[in-house]
């Protein structure tokens, strides 16, 4: 592994775990990018990936757990053995055990221990990469001086890319282990069905077992042998003698012969000795698969278990196989894979002999037709043993998780296994009467979109398949499927054709899968850019909002202050939209508190109001105005209304199409309320109806839909402690009732001498509250009058509406738009509270107020932000207990939240604008 070189200006640019991942990139270069990504966050002076080992360095490293990459911020090389790490001490337990993030610090004493990376940091963030349940790598951040900030949220969202990189691999390295051992088994089957000699089918059997495959997806065992009994001589004779003799060979055999061998030949030359002997006579003797692990001088080499498998037909021993697994490689799914070269091993030792019997029968026909009557019967016994041997061939078909079809030289079809029917749908009736092509593509072109097409371009694909094929096809019903189909030719010695082997395989799971992390990926994209566009849109609207206030409470005339107020409710109407955005946009952490479901609904149907206009769709809400407050999560629940809108849309959606959705709300118990949505839409059928909630499941075409949504409502409602039901009567029409329980004690009593407003009419805007007047800002500030107040923001226009607002109260105010000029001010002079942007170029929020860690005005702190629902900003503001207030934001609110944080801050401002104010009198 190499190591993360200089960090600097020639560096290219980080794209993420997760669009390297997209573009194909190796496990090397997603280790670059995570370690990229973390520095370029600027906070870590050092930072370590370290990811399980690869299957080609397990091999040859058995007990190094974990590779990966290391780099410091100042592009200082470290040392390549940085790039081992071993899970154990010091590592924390708390990561290595329970799987969660830590941050440690190291003291001055000598005595703590460290390693590697660790040398010369003082404050260290450990985040574990977990998947599966197991933890299968760590990120390691670190910085030189202790209580650093460092990029916890980064790097857990790193370590989740880092997860679904290392699944995606998990996932590729099956799909090309199943693609192998369809190869080999469709080969096997090939040679057994031809005239090829048993022989050659074990010998290429053993030989798979230790080869290692194209991009590493063999088995890679390192030795594989199969053994076979010789029982002629029970059934040369016959008996009681000869019965007894063929028991005993079953139960106790004697020393067998391992014709076939592959791999290091200093093992299977030790198969007769002990302790590999123990292995495969326990196997027999229990006739099941036995696995021991190496012990003692055993282990020390490189074989770390041996598998034994009983080769058996009925109660027939017909001998064993045995394999040596590579230290890493001894999974459930690589003996899965071996069990499956055993049935093939037990199906060609059948075929072997039954052509030694039949080469006996033979020989003992020709001797004894001249003189016993007998011999027809015997050869009529023969024939009939012969006629079953596609028995055998069908029980590894059946293994197959592939569907699978084999024709006959004239179409017909001579075997279908049952995972065929379960990929197309069919009963196992409608399988049985299937015999000929043309029958298999009447009843396919029936679950398609196109039945007329779909039979002509299978009949046109059969006619001019010469070799080997691969196709796509596409089924609509009973739900849409995307199906692959290979096919190749299977031929006799001479070159002519004998059938068809066509398999088939889902892929609907895997695009969908495909489609789920592009779409994650492109949710993630325009998160960032909602965030960053809400976060420029705050700053001037803050600005418009609070100017149109000021000129509101100055303004003489009348038509000016309407102009004015006018001004005022349309930036109050886009604060809200913007505040919207950023709440639907992040990650937000699952919040519970008071809810006006109300209010919910008023959000999500202006956000909604648009596309369903384009739509020509009516919208109707019937909300009572009475309604008891619920207690959850606004977002969320703001969620499961917008999936249940956008699903009652897309039902209705289509050319000419138009129709009515309607929300109503009301109580329907003294602790319960109700939420329904109904559209006058097609329906769902009732044959679907009870699967709509399944993760996945969707009506719609591959690509179109993920089938989540209502799995997220089903989820949220459920998380609220209520339920969701479903009505979709046969005439048309759907209804999706949410009922949620009521926030005791906490009803919101109807307003006195207002008549109850039309459902159109209340939700048409949501009209802003008026502003308050000049003398009620002056008398919220009026008790601080003097104090000295430092306002630090960048945005020039905020900054000095900040400033215009504490000077209209009497504050005396100092405007400074650089965090570091700011810093040296604080530094020369006393402050009796400090007003301060979150995000700032050079020096942000948080490390500014990190840098005055012991001077006073330390506890003196209101913060302003465009971003509070960042991750990472709330737990700032929460671990250090912070008071902030969000733009954009109104002049009362300004004032209301000083005058709140200077009463809290105590008798000091107090007694300072007490004294000013005595001075000027």
């Amino acid at each position: 592994m190499r190591v993360w070189g200089k960090v600097g200006s020639g560096r290219r640019e980080v794209r993420g775990v997760a669009c390297a991942l997209m573009a194909g990139a190796s496990r090397q270069e997603l280790l670059n990018e995570a370690v990229g990504a973390l520095l370029a966050q600027g906070n870590a002076e050092r930072v370590g990936v370290w990811l399980e080992a690869n299957e080609e360095l397990a091999d040859r490293q058995p007990f190094l757990p974990l590779r990966g990459s290391v780099a410091d911020a100042d592009g200082s090389a470290v040392p390549g053995e940085w790039s081992k790490l071993s899970l154990g001490a010091p590592l924390p337990s708390e990561l290595l055990l329970a799987l969660k993030t830590v941050e440690q610090e190291l003291g001055d004493s000598s005595r703590d221990p460290v390693i590697g990376a660790m040398v010369g940091m003082r404050h260290l963030l450990w985040v574990p990469v977990a998947a599966g349940g197991r933890l299968r790598g760590v990120i390691l951040a670190g910085a030189r001086r202790k209580h650093a900030a460092l990029p916890k949220t980064l790097a857990a969202t790193v370590a989740a890319e880092l997860a679904l990189a290392l699944e995606v691999a998990d996932q590729r390295r099956v799909c090309r282990e199943r693609q192998h051992d369809f190869t080999f088994v469709q080969s096997a089957l090939s040679a057994l069905a031809s005239a090829e000699s048993a022989d050659t089918a074990l010998r290429s059997i053993v030989e798979d077992c230790t080869a290692r495959g194209e991009d590493g997806v063999g088995l890679h065992a390192v030795f594989a042998a199969v053994a076979k009994w010789d029982t002629s001589e029970c059934r040369a004779g016959a008996g009681p003698q000869a019965a007894e003799a063929e028991k005993k060979a079953v139960t106790s055999p004697e020393e067998p012969r391992f014709h076939w061998r592959s791999g290091n030949a200093a093992w299977t030359q030790a198969l007769l000795s002990a302790p590999l002997s123990s292995v495969w006579r326990q196997a027999l003797k229990s006739q099941q698969v036995t696995v021991n692990k190496a012990s003692g001088a055993w282990s020390q080499r490189e074989v770390s278990h041996v598998a034994a498998f009983p080769l058996r037909s009925a109660s027939e021993n017909l001998g064993v196989l045995v394999a040596g697994m590579r230290h890493g490689s001894a999974s459930p799914s690589s003996l899965e894979r071996l069990e499956l070269r055993a049935a093939l091993a037990a199906s060609a030792l059948q075929q072997q002999e039954r052509a030694d019997q039949a080469n006996q029968l033979e020989a003992r026909l020709e001797a004894a037709l001249e003189t016993s009557a007998l011999a027809a019967a015997e050869l009529t016994a023969a024939v009939s043993r012969q006629q079953h041997a596609p028995t055998e061939l069908m029980n590894v078909i059946e293994w197959l998780e592939e569907g699978l079809v084999l024709f006959g030289p004239h179409n017909e079809i001579r075997a279908m296994n049952t995972r065929f029917g379960q990929i197309v749908g069919w009963t196992a009736e409608q399988c049985m009467e299937v015999r000929t092509l043309d029958a298999l593509v009447a009843l396919l072109a029936s679950k398609a979109a196109d039945p007329g097409g779909f039979s002509e371009r299978w009949h046109r694909w059969v006619r001019n398949m010469d070799g080997a094929g691969r196709e796509e096809l596409q089924l609509a019903r009973p739900v849409p499927r995307l199906l692959e189909r290979v096919a190749r030719p299977i031929l006799d010695e001479k070159g002519a054709l004998l059938g068809r082997l066509e398999i088939y395989r889902d892929l609907t799971a895997q695009r969908m899968f495909d489609s789920r992390l592009l779409q994650t990926e492109k949710l993630a994209a325009l998160g960032q850019m909602v965030t960053g566009i809400v976060h420029e849109l705050s700053n001037p609207l803050t600005s418009i909002l609070g100017y149109a206030q000021r000129l509101v409470l100055r303004s003489g005339r009348t038509d000016q202050v309407h102009e004015a107020q006018q001004i005022y409710d349309e930036a109050e109407r886009a604060s809200a939209i913007l505040r919207q955005l950023l709440l639907t946009a992040h990650d937000s952490r699952p919040e519970r508190r008071r809810v006006a479901l109300n209010q919910v609904v008023s959000r999500a149907v202006e956000l909604q109001r648009f596309n369903l206009a384009a739509k020509k769709i009516r919208l109707e809400l019937d909300l009572d105005p009475v309604l008891p407050f619920v207690r959850g999560d606004s977002g969320q629940l703001q969620q499961v209304l917008m999936n249940l809108i956008g699903n009652a849309r897309q039902a209705m959606e289509g050319p000419g199409k138009s129709g009515t959705i309607q929300v109503r709300t009301r109580r329907i118990a003294e602790h319960r309320v109700l939420l329904d949505v109904s559209d006058d839409g097609p329906g769902i059928p009732s044959a679907i109806q009870a699967r709509i909630f399944d993760p996945f499941f969707t009506t719609k075409p591959a690509g179109i839909g993920t089938g989540l949504g209502l799995a997220i409502v089903l989820g949220i409602v459920r998380e609220h402690g209520g339920h969701v039901r479903v009505t979709s009567p046969p005439e048309g029409g759907t209804t999706f009732s949410v009922e949620l329980p009521a926030a005791v004690g906490l009803e919101i009593p109807e307003p006195a001498n207002e008549k109850k407003r039309p459902a159109e009419a209340r939700v048409e805007r949501l009209p802003s509250e008026p502003p308050l007047g000049s003398a009620q800002v002056g008398a919220i500030l009026a008790p601080w009058a003097g104090i000295r107040v430092l306002v630090v923001e960048d945005e020039p226009t905020v900054a000095r509406l900040i400033g215009d607002v504490l000077e209209d109260g009497g504050l005396r105010v100092h405007v400074l738009l650089d965090g570091r000029e700011a810093l040296e001010r604080v530094r020369q002079e006393s402050y009796d509270l400090v007003i301060c942007d979150m995000k700032m170029p050079e020096l942000d929020g948080e490390q500014f107020y990190q840098a005055l860690r012991d001077s006073p005005v330390r506890g003196r702190f209101l913060f302003v932000t465009g971003d509070v629902l960042a991750a990472r900003t709330r737990d700032f503001l929460e671990r250090n207990r912070l008071p902030h207030l969000a733009k954009p934001f109104r002049v009362e609110e300004l004032t209301e939240k000083i005058n709140s944080v200077l009463a809290e801050f105590g008798p000091r401002a107090t007694a300072k604008a007490e004294k000013t104010n005595a001075a000027r009198k």
